[in-house]
C-alpha cells in the first residue's frame, strides 16, 4: 500500500477527472488512516473553496459580501448569492460522487490490512532484534522473519512470524496484540514475555510463557488455551497438545543470549538447529544416526568443533563440502 499520494492526483480525484485506477488508489490511501482522511478532506475543501471564489468573483458587482447582502436586501442580490452556494454544493456532489460509485461497487476490493506492511528477514547463521510500532520488541532466531504493519490499527496488533522469536509486549489489555504462524495456531497477548517457535521445516509449534500470559487460538474453532509463566505449549500435527506446567524456559531461551544448548536433544532436532545455527545442509547418510539423542553446551565454538564433539560422543563421523555436512556411523 503506498505511504502517500501527491497532491496533484488528489486534485484530480477531487475534480473527478481521475481515471478508475486513480481513483481506487486514492480511495486505498484514504482508508489507510484517520490522517490521510484529514488530508484529503483538507484538499477537497481547498478546492472548493478555490471553486468558490472564481464564482463569487463573477458576482461581485451584484454581492459584494453578506454585508452588502444584508444592507441591500435585494431580491436580485439574494438570488445571486444563493446561486453561488448551490454551484459550491453541487462542486462538493460532484466530489463525492466517485467516491460513492467506487465504494457501491461489490467487486471493489476490500483490503484485509489496510495499512503498509514491512518484513524482517534473518539469514541462517544470525539473529537480529526488531522494534515494532507499539514499542514492543522481538529477537529472532536464525533463520526467522516477521512482518508487521508500519502502524497497528486502534483493534488490535497483527504481526505474522515465520521461525522463531522472543516477544516482550508492550502492555495493553484493551489492545491486544495476535501472533499469527502457519501451524493453524495464533497466540493473543496483551502485554507478556513468550518465546515461540514455528518453523516451516518443523512439524511443531513451540509456545513458552516467561511472564504474564497468552492465549493459544485455534485459528478454525476459535478455541483457547491459556498459559500462566514458566508454562509451554508443543502442538504438532495430528496429535492433542501437550502442555507442560513447569518448562526449562533456559534452555528455550538460551539462543537469545547466544547459547545453543542440547539437553537429550533428538537427532532430528539436533540438525535442524545445526543447519539454522551455522548455515550449513546436513545429509545422514545412515538413518540409524536419528535414532541418537545428544547432550551438549555451545557458544561460539565453530561447526568443526561442534561435529568433533558429536563424533566422539555418539560415534559418528563427518564430511564437510563448504556448506555441506555429511553424516554416516563409523
Amino acid at each position: 500500500m503506498e505511504k502517500f499520494v501527491d497532491t496533484e492526483l488528489l486534485l484530480k480525484f477531487v475534480s473527478g477527472s481521475s481515471s478508475s485506477e486513480e481513483s481506487e488508489r486514492v480511495l486505498a490511501w484514504i482508508s489507510e488512516s484517520e490522517e490521510n482522511a484529514a488530508a484529503y478532506s483538507r484538499i477537497k475543501n481547498y478546492w472548493v473553496l478555490e471553486r468558490y471564489k472564481t464564482f463569487n468573483a463573477e458576482y461581485e458587482t451584484s454581492l459584494s459580501g453578506v454585508q452588502a447582502f444584508q444592507q441591500e436586501k435585494s431580491p436580485h442580490a439574494l438570488v445571486n448569492y444563493k446561486k453561488i452556494l448551490s454551484i459550491a454544493a453541487a462542486i462538493a456532489l460532484i466530489i463525492t460522487i466517485p467516491a460513492l460509485i467506487l465504494l457501491s461497487r461489490k467487486d471493489y476490493p476490500i483490503p484485509e490490512q489496510t495499512m503498509a506492511k514491512f518484513e524482517y528477514h534473518v539469514n541462517t547463521g544470525v539473529k537480529g532484534v526488531v522494534d515494532l510500532p507499539d514499542g514492543s520488541r522481538v529477537w529472532l532466531n536464525s533463520s526467522s522473519s516477521i512482518k508487521c504493519p508500519e502502524k497497528f490499527d486502534s483493534l488490535e496488533r497483527v504481526v505474522e512470524i515465520e521461525g522463531e522469536g522472543y516477544f516482550e509486549v508492550v502492555p495493553n489489555k484493551d489492545w491486544p496484540m495476535y501472533v499469527k504462524t502457519s501451524k493453524g495456531y495464533g497466540v493473543k497477548v496483551t502485554g507478556t514475555s513468550f518465546n515461540l517457535s514455528s518453523y516451516s521445516n518443523d512439524n511443531k509449534l513451540v509456545v513458552t510463557l516467561i511472564s504474564g500470559s497468552v492465549s493459544i487460538v485455534h485459528e478454525e474453532n476459535k478455541s483457547e488455551i491459556k498459559l500462566y509463566p514458566d508454562e509451554q505449549i508443543t502442538i504438532t500435527e495430528k496429535e492433542r497438545p501437550k502442555l507442560t506446567k513447569k518448562a526449562n524456559i533456559e534452555y528455550n531461551t538460551a539462543w537469545k543470549k547466544g547459547f545453543l544448548l542440547f539437553d537429550n536433544t533428538s537427532m532430528q532436532e539436533v540438525i535442524r538447529k545445526v543447519e539454522r545455527w551455522y548455515g550449513v545442509n546436513v545429509t545422514v547418510k545412515d538413518s540409524s544416526i536419528l535414532e541418537y539423542r545428544f547432550t551438549a553446551n555451545f557458544r561460539s565454538e565453530s561447526i568443526s568443533q561442534v561435529l568433533e564433539i558429536l563424533k566422539l560422543s555418539s560415534n559418528i563421523k563427518y564430511e564437510i563440502d563448504k556448506t555441506n555436512i555429511i553424516l554416516r556411523n563409523f
